[in-house]
C-alpha cells in the first residue's frame, strides 16, 4: 500500500522499515479509508464512533468508583454530550445509552466443599476433597472479575473467600493472562493448563485431561481416607484403545494388539499413581469419552456387577454404543485382572450389566454437562444408587463447577499449588485495575457488537 502511494516510477526512500513508524501509517491509512468523501458510510460509521467515544469518556470517569461491592455495575451518560470534531460538522452523542447491569442469578445459598452438597461419603482430612490449605472466611462482598462468575453471584454466596479467587483467577478472561499458563501438575500425566480449566465451564465440553487428573484425586482421597482402599479410579488415557476395541468389535477376528496396547496404558497409569491405585479394591471406576459423551463403568465386586454410571437413559442396550463400550471394557478388564493374579478377575465376566437410575438421567445426550456428571458419580458412587439435589437443577449445577475447580487446583498433591496461590495474591493486589480494564473492554464490545 505504501509503494502504491509514493512510487512515481523512480526508486524512493522512506522510513517504514521502523516498527514504530510502520505501525503509524498502519492506522494513519485505517483512517484515511474510513474517512475518505467516497465512503458512502462514512457518516454512519462516525455516529458509531460518537458512541464508542462517549462509552469510554464515561467508564474513564466512573469507573474508579464503579463495580468494588463486586455485584452491580451501572453504566449511563446524559444527552448532547460534545464528542469529536471532524472538518465539516461537530459531532454529538445520541440521546441516551441504555443500563448495563451485571446481574445475579437468583438461587439459594450454597455452601463450603465439605457439607454434604457435594460429598455424601467424602469425611477425609481437610475440606474433603483433597486440601487442608486454610481458605479463609467467607466474604460476601468480593470482587469478582470473571464474567463466568459474576453471572452467578448469588451461586457463591457462602463460598471461602480463597476459592473465589482462585476460580476467578482461573476463568479470566482478560488477554494479559495466557491459556497455556499451567494451574495444575500432579505427575507428567494429569496437569491441566488455563485453557483445559475453561472447559470446565457450562456449554463446554470437557476435555479428558480434566477427568484424568480427577481420577488421580479421587484414588489420592481412597488413600487418605481408609487403611483398605475400598475404590480405585482409572484415568481416561486409553480412550484410543478403547475406541479401536469399539470399531474391531464387529469384526470376525480381534486384532490382539488393541488390548496389549490397552493393558500397557493401564500399567503405565498405575505406575504413574504413586501407590495410590488398588486393583483388589471393592469398586473399580473406569471412565471413558465417546465423541464428547462421558460416562463411567464401576466394576461393584461387592454386589457382583458391572455398572453404567451415565447421565442418559438407555432403553435399548443393544443399540447403544455407550452400553456396548461397558460390555467391552467389562470383558478387557476380566482379562486384565486375571493376568495380573487376581482371582476375582475370572469371575466379572459373569458379572451382571446393569444401567444404575439416578434422578437426574434422560433420554436424550448433554453432552457440555455430560464431563461434570460423570465427575460427581465418580465422587459419590459408593454401589449403590445416590441422589444430589444440584446435579437435578442446571442453574445449581454451575455451582458444582466452581466448586470442583477450586478442588482440582488447591489439592494438595498439586505441586504446584503454592505458586498459583502466590500469582493470585498478585491478581488480588492489581485486581481492582484488571477489573476496570476487563470490565470497559466488554462493554466497548457490547456497543459494537449492538452497532
Amino acid at each position: 500500500m505504501i509503494h502504491l502511494l509514493l512510487f512515481c516510477g523512480e526508486p524512493f526512500d522512506c522510513d517504514i522499515g521502523t516498527m514504530m513508524h510502520t505501525g503509524l501509517y498502519r492506522a494513519e491509512i485505517a483512517a484515511t479509508l474510513i474517512l475518505s468523501d467516497i465512503n458512502n458510510v462514512k457518516e454512519e460509521v462516525m455516529s458509531w464512533v460518537s458512541d464508542f467515544t462517549a462509552a469510554k469518556a464515561v467508564l474513564a470517569s466512573q469507573m474508579s468508583g464503579a463495580g468494588k461491592s463486586g455485584i452491580t455495575i451501572s453504566l449511563k451518560r446524559s444527552a448532547g454530550t460534545e464528542l469529536a470534531r471532524t472538518p465539516d460538522k461537530r459531532m454529538r452523542s445520541t440521546d441516551s445509552m441504555e443500563e448495563a447491569e451485571v446481574t445475579a442469578v437468583p438461587i439459594r445459598s450454597a455452601g463450603s466443599l465439605n457439607d454434604t452438597r457435594v460429598r455424601s461419603r467424602r469425611r477425609g482430612r481437610g475440606d474433603g476433597l483433597g486440601c487442608t490449605l486454610q481458605c479463609g472466611d467467607v466474604e460476601e462482598n468480593v470482587l469478582l472479575v470473571a464474567r463466568s462468575l459474576r453471572l452467578n453471584l448469588t451461586l457463591l454466596k457462602n463460598v471461602q473467600t480463597l476459592r473465589k479467587h482462585v476460580v476467578d483467577y482461573c476463568f479470566l478472561d482478560d488477554w494479559n493472562y495466557a491459556h497455556n499458563e499451567q494451574l495444575v501438575y500432579y505427575n507428567r500425566h494429569a496437569a491441566l493448563t488455563r485453557a483445559n480449566m475453561l472447559t470446565m465451564l457450562p456449554d463446554v465440553s470437557l476435555c479428558d485431561a480434566v477427568i484424568e487428573c480427577w481420577s488421580m484425586l479421587m484414588n489420592r482421597l481412597e488413600t487418605d481416607e481408609y487403611d483398605f482402599q475400598r475404590m480405585s479410579f482409572f484415568g481416561i488415557g486409553h480412550m484410543e484403545y478403547l475406541n479401536q476395541l469399539l470399531q474391531s468389535a464387529d469384526q470376525t477376528t480381534q486384532d490382539d494388539t488393541i488390548l496389549d496396547n490397552l493393558y500397557e496404558m493401564w500399567d503405565l497409569y498405575i505406575q504413574d499413581s504413586q501407590d495410590v491405585f488398588n486393583l483388589n479394591a471393592d469398586l473399580l471406576f473406569v471412565p471413558f469419552n465417546i465423541k464428547g459423551h462421558f460416562a463411567c463403568v464401576c466394576f461393584n465386586s461387592k454386589e457382583g456387577t458391572v455398572d453404567l454410571l451415565d447421565h442418559q437413559l438407555h432403553p435399548d442396550p443393544n443399540k447403544s454404543k455407550i452400553c456396548k463400550l461397558a460390555s467391552l471394557i467389562g470383558s478387557a478388564l476380566s482379562d486384565y485382572l486375571e493376568s495380573k493374579g487376581i482371582d476375582r478377575g475370572s469371575e466379572m465376566v459373569m458379572f451382571e450389566h446393569r444401567q444404575i437410575k439416578l434422578p437426574w438421567q434422560s433420554s436424550s445426550p448433554n453432552l457440555p454437562e455430560s464431563g461434570l456428571f460423570t465427575m460427581m458419580h465418580m465422587l459419590m458412587y459408593d454401589g449403590n444408587p445416590f441422589d444430589n439435589e444440584d446435579l437435578r437443577r442446571k442453574i445449581s449445577r454451575r455451582y458444582l463447577v466452581f466448586q470442583l475447580t477450586a478442588a482440582l487446583i488447591l489439592a494438595d498433591i498439586n505441586t504446584i499449588r503454592d505458586e498459583v496461590v502466590g500469582k493470585v495474591n498478585q491478581f488480588l493486589v492489581e485486581k481492582d485495575d484488571i477489573w476496570t480494564r476487563v470490565h470497559a473492554q466488554r462493554k466497548i464490545n457490547k456497543i459494537i457488537k449492538k452497532k
